[in-house]
């Protein structure tokens, strides 16, 4: 069905507001005309009587040519005539019949107006002067047949009629589906969206403004059920995320005080036993605020925090430095990191924040590879972006893991029950940088051995300018 605009539909009711009024008026005219057809009858007789009586000359009415022509016209006029003369003499058409009981008199001969008048109260009545004398009494009756009262109906009434009645009611019904109807539907809506329920339908109106509304209604609709589906994902997060810290915390701060505990209470006497408590007391702190340290920038990260200092610069001068940083890293397990690099195109963003992106993962990748094993970095140039490969020689990622990777706190099944009690954030912390430099980080797993992650960020192109 055609879409009407509001405005459209405004000039529409406005022309139906105006001309309803006019439609009405000139109904009821009509109407009053058709049972009040009165007037008009008078008005033909007074004419008939002008014509063919008043303006005659009055000497004729004493001749009997002219009673019978007269007698003639009235009955071809189909004019009841009645014509009572001063010398008592009676005209009259065979429709009009003298009382049986009424005589004239000489002496009421003056009164005989007044006498017929009792008799015939509905007829129009008219005397006729001479020289200020009575001469004739004239009464008049003009009857319509059956015939001609039902032509003279006023059928222009029945199609006013008619008409209005169809337009007001095809108004209605229209206002009735296309905007009483859809607004209903939005009220009980917004009373289920109220109790939770955000699966919902509105019908549609020609009215365009009218179906817009419906349809930003239900969009709204499902917006909400989205954004409360979120919050109640969020909170189940935040839930696992308390919980976790709580667990990850309580490790290290138990061992911490046993140890502080025994040194305390003299519990160790030999000197060797308590400088190795000591020593195990002071790598569960610097364990403990590492972990710390980690909650505290990924609180930092998820927040609102701004890429404070936008440069322009190569992946391969990041890769560069922290292979110089984690120099001390590679060497414990004598791995080696082989850096490839294939393009020499620039990328724009925090040169601090994405090294430590692409330091976690590094970091992630030096901590599952076996021992005498290599780490390999190969960067190239697609279209659009600067990709940046990193694959290690490991075990490599189970199904499980790839589902949960990046989410926060996660820890694969080899974490779990490892004695390295990190908090699971690292590739999570790296997530939501690359994210924010409008990039992508997807992880995988060799064909034949080891874990595979892809960075991919936008090139930088000539026409750049920072912002």
């Amino acid at each position: 069905m055609p879409k009407v605009s509001f405005r459209v539909f405004i000039l529409l009711s406005l022309v139906v507001i105006i001309f309803s009024p006019i439609l009405l008026v000139r109904t009821v005219s009509n109407l009053t005309d058709m049972l009040s057809p009165k007037e008009n009858q008078t008005y033909n007789s007074n004419l008939w009587v002008q014509e063919n009586i008043l303006d005659v000359d009055k000497t004729q009415f004493y001749k009997d040519e002219w009673k019978s022509q007269i007698k003639m016209k009235a009955e071809e006029d189909n004019m009841g005539l009645l014509m009572i003369f001063d010398n008592g003499d009676l005209l009259q058409t065979k429709d009009m019949k003298k009382p049986d009981n009424t005589l004239l008199i000489e002496s009421d001969r003056a009164l005989s107006g007044n006498l017929y008048e009792l008799y015939y109260p509905a007829l129009d009545h008219y005397n006729i002067y001479s020289d200020n004398s009575l001469i004739a009494s004239v009464y008049i009756n003009n009857p319509r047949p059956a015939e001609e009262q039902l032509k003279s109906i006023n059928y222009d009434f029945i199609i006013y009629i008619s008409a209005f009645s169809l337009v007001s009611v095809l108004f209605i019904l229209f206002l009735q589906v296309n905007l009483i109807k859809p607004l209903r539907s939005i009220n009980e809506s917004s009373h289920l969206i109220a109790k939770g329920i955000y699966n919902i339908s509105l019908p549609s109106s020609s009215i365009k403004e009218m179906n817009y509304t419906a349809h930003a209604f239900i969009e709204m609709a499902k917006k909400l059920k989205l954004s409360r589906q979120a919050n109640e994902r969020l909170e189940e997060e935040r839930k696992l995320f308390v919980s976790s810290i709580v667990h990850d915390l309580r490790t290290p701060i138990f061992s911490l005080r046993g140890f502080l505990e025994g040194l305390t209470k003299g519990i160790v006497k030999n000197e060797q036993k308590k400088m190795q408590y000591l020593e195990m007391s002071m790598k569960q702190a610097n364990h403990l605020n590492e972990l710390v340290t980690s909650l505290a920038n990924y609180a930092n990260i998820e927040g609102q925090i701004k890429l404070e200092e936008i440069t322009v610069f190569q992946v391969n001068n990041v890769i560069i430095d922290l292979q110089q940083m984690l120099v001390f890293n590679l060497s414990e397990k004598d791995l080696i990191l082989q850096v490839e690099n294939r393009t020499s195109q620039f990328i724009a963003g925090d040169y601090l924040l994405l090294r430590r992106a692409f330091e976690n993962v590094l970091v992630n990748c030096i901590r599952h590879s076996p021992s005498k094993e290599k780490i390999e970095v190969f960067i190239s140039e697609s279209e659009d972006f600067i990709e940046t490969m990193i694959r290690d020689h490991g075990k490599g990622f189970t199904e499980e893991d790839l589902k949960h990777l990046f989410k926060p706190l996660y820890k694969g099944e080899e974490e779990k029950f490892s004695s390295d009690q990190r908090m699971g954030l690292g590739l999570t912390i790296a997530q939501v940088i690359i994210q924010k430099h409008n990039g992508t980080i997807q992880a995988s797993n060799e064909e034949e051995k080891g874990a595979k992650i892809i960075v991919k960020l936008p090139k930088v192109f000539p026409n750049y300018k920072r912002t």
